[in-house]
């Protein structure tokens, strides 16, 4: 029979997996009640939780919120960072303050959406700048309605990775391109080398051209009959 308490976390985890974009999946062994404290204050920065619950009770939870893949993350002490904000914004969170505070947490790997993350996609993502710098660059990159930036925007933050990706090979293939045209053509410097060729040879005369017949002692003949 599953206790109140029990009924309450599952509950709670089950909202959180439902609502948040990103969910992120560490070990905690060892660290301090301080040092966990700490980390749920910093996390909160960027409007996110970090949770701990028993495994048993957080795979129900995934299963409830129709999350099933989020039970691939769990084994062993295990907390759950949820946002509301940001995916990267929340992932840099607790990525930079693991390494600067040398705390010995690991990060097992997470989920953006339907999508599973490694760690080092997990960190990849802690990279990202974030969605106010993202929204600076397609401003200055794009040229698109309004509307289309405001449904990126909303969209999760890979599909801002992508159009990040593609303004940038945008940009190297504008670059060629200028590159290309500013430079002379093969054929160009032929017609360079060939006109004055042209101009040196034999000029061509106006008008038709006459026949020219050789004298000889039949012509002379022909005037004296």
């Amino acid at each position: 029979m599953p206790t109140e308490k029990s009924v309450r976390e599952v509950a709670e985890l089950e909202e959180d997996f439902k609502t948040s974009q990103l969910v992120i999946a560490a070990n905690y062994r060892g660290l301090s009640v301080n040092q966990m404290q700490g980390i749920r204050r910093a996390v909160r920065q960027s409007n996110s939780q970090f949770k701990i619950t028993k495994n048993t009770l957080a795979r129900i939870a995934a299963d409830n919120a129709g999350r099933p893949w989020l039970k691939e993350l769990m084994g062993g002490p295990i907390g759950f960072l949820t946002t509301e904000g940001d995916p990267a914004a929340a992932a840099k969170v607790l990525v930079n303050y693991i390494d600067d505070n040398k705390i010995e947490m690991t990060i097992i790997g997470g989920a953006l959406e339907a999508e599973m993350l490694t760690q080092d996609r997990v960190i990849a993502l802690a990279k990202l700048p974030s969605k106010e710098v993202l929204l600076a660059m397609l401003l200055g990159g794009m040229n698109r309605p309004i509307t289309s930036l405001v449904m990126v925007m909303n969209g999760p933050v890979r599909a801002l990775a992508i159009v990040l990706q593609r303004i940038s090979e945008l940009g190297a293939s504008t670059a060629q391109a200028d590159e290309a045209a500013a430079a002379p053509t093969p054929e160009a410097s032929a017609e360079t080398e060939e006109a004055p060729a042209a101009e040196a040879g034999v000029p061509e005369v106006d008008g038709p051209a006459t026949e020219t017949t050789e004298a000889g002692p039949d012509a002379d003949e022909q005037k004296t009959e």
